[in-house]
């Protein structure tokens, strides 16, 4: 029995070596950065060098070393790329290259003897390069690491965008490869493979371009008239025009539904030229797409209008159409406008209507003020509280003549805002004169008019008291003398 544990305790101290000196193994992604960690900082007044070599037994090439007193020398072939950690002093490696996947060494000597001596193996870990998708389309991810062992635990992280269900999906997940379905704008940007073994993290990443249309506002567009507005409509990722066309684009263009109509078969406004480099053909002369010509790499599909009117209320529709899919995305307009009534230039004592409306009238559900701002000096009942009335009732004076500006608010933001100009102007000294040439005239036939009636009645009357009556009978027979009735 004695012989058997003496046995097993040489077998140890043999194979304890090999365990001892067996490299780290270390993950890096080409292009990126790693960090190969020490326990502990080296002592005052010792030696630290880092080797580096391709092959375990040539760990030869000095790439870092401080001297006990303190001076520092650094290989001059990796000078600007690697630098060492105050805290520990391990080795940091940025802009990892082809060439640096190898044996490093860290080494600690005290009066020339050795007393640390840690050995690393940099391991290549890859992940899908990146690539460019259409909405819908599937994506495998592949996380490919050198040297994998059980140990090796790997987590992914998605863009901050994704929804919530792939956000699990990718919590859950702990295989190399990852399955995405329907890709949408939403899955763009950088996707990363945590890959942590031997107590250290090393991420790979790549980025996924998704042509797909990002969203545009929920709540619309809120402008007035005589203004410019833009017509928002981009692709989600910033690819070329090349790799758009070559998702199998047919067709793109802008159409417009009048807020009049409600319904029925929208208008094209512009359409999308095909060719190699992007353009807007666009049908009204008051719209400009040079967004597209200008943006990066002909991603920005919005439109611009020059002078907004109330006919452009309605809703606008950005449109790609793919082979295998159709991708747009709408834009609802609404356009303040101020209307006096019954014009904005009035006589003074004249009664006016100013009311501030989007064509419709407003809900109250949707939240939706006004607030006027008259002229300087112009006070009015109707604007001691808010929210202030869509519709103002003015009785003119020359005081009332100035801008009337009239702001559009919801939950005390500024949504847009329109003005009108008023003139109020005093009756000119000639109309005063008519008017009262013809009120004494009006008054002086009325005047004219009841007295005649007056005189005529009189008359009437005492013609009535003075008339005799006589019998009249069908075969009067004559009388001597006469006789009273």
């Amino acid at each position: 029995m004695y012989a058997v544990w003496v046995a097993a305790l040489l077998l140890m101290t043999t194979i304890s070596p090999i365990w001892a000196d067996r490299p780290m193994v270390v993950y890096a992604q080409q292009g990126g950065s790693i960090q190969l960690p020490t326990k502990e900082k080296a002592k005052t007044g010792s030696y630290m060098t880092w080797y580096f070599g391709i092959q375990e037994n040539n760990i030869t090439v000095e790439v870092y070393n401080k001297h006990g007193l303190g001076q520092i020398s650094t290989n001059n072939n990796w000078k600007d790329r690697i630098s060492v950690s105050d805290k520990d002093d391990s080795l940091i490696i940025s802009k990892v290259t082809a060439s640096d996947f190898g044996f490093f060494r860290y080494e600690q000597k005290e009066r020339q003897s050795t007393t640390v001596n840690i050995v690393y193996k940099l391991c290549k870990v890859t992940l899908t390069p990146p690539l460019t998708v259409l909405y819908g389309e599937p994506l495998t991810l592949n996380c490919k690491m050198e040297e994998k062992s059980k140990f090796t635990k790997i987590t992914w992280i998605p863009p901050e965008t994704v929804d919530d269900t792939r956000r699990k999906l990718c919590t859950i997940s702990t295989s190399p490869n990852l399955q995405i379905t329907n890709l949408s704008w939403r899955d763009k940007g950088v996707w990363t493979c945590s890959v942590i073994y031997n107590g250290t993290t090393t991420k790979a990443t790549t980025t996924i371009h998704v042509v797909d249309l990002l969203p545009t506002p929920s709540e619309p567009i809120y402008t007035s008239t005589a203004s410019s507005l833009g017509l928002p409509c981009s692709i989600s990722s910033p690819v070329g025009w090349g790799e758009v066309l070559g998702k199998g684009l047919q067709k793109g263009g802008w159409t417009f539904l009048p807020a009049a109509l409600r319904s029925g078969e929208p208008g094209q406004i512009a359409s999308l030229s095909l060719n190699s480099t992007p353009r807007w053909d666009i049908m009204p002369n008051r719209m400009d797409g040079s967004a597209l010509e200008k943006g990066h790499k002909g991603n920005d599909l919005s439109l611009r209008m020059k002078v907004v009117t109330v006919a452009d209320r309605g809703n606008y529709t950005c449109a790609l159409n793919f082979q295998k899919v159709k991708l747009e995305r709408t834009v609802r307009v609404e356009v303040l406008q101020v209307v006096a009534s019954p014009s904005p230039r009035a006589f003074e004592g004249q009664q006016l209507n100013l009311t501030c409306t989007l064509g419709y009238s407003l809900d109250p559900e949707s939240e939706l003020e006004v607030k006027w701002t008259p002229p300087k000096a112009v006070s009015l009942p109707a604007l001691a509280s808010t929210p202030h009335p869509h519709t103002l009732s003015v009785e003119a004076s020359v005081g009332h003549s100035g801008r009337w500006k009239c702001e559009l608010r919801k939950r005390n933001e500024t949504l847009t805002s329109a003005d009108v100009s008023l003139k109020i102007e005093k009756l000119p000294v000639d109309v005063w004169l008519c008017v009262g040439i013809a009120s004494t005239g009006l008054i002086v036939i009325l005047l004219i008019f009841i007295a005649s009636a007056l005189i005529n009645r009189r008359r009437q009357q005492r013609t009535q008291r003075r008339k005799t009556r006589f019998c009249c009978c069908k075969n009067p027979k004559p009388q001597k003398g006469f006789y009273r009735t």
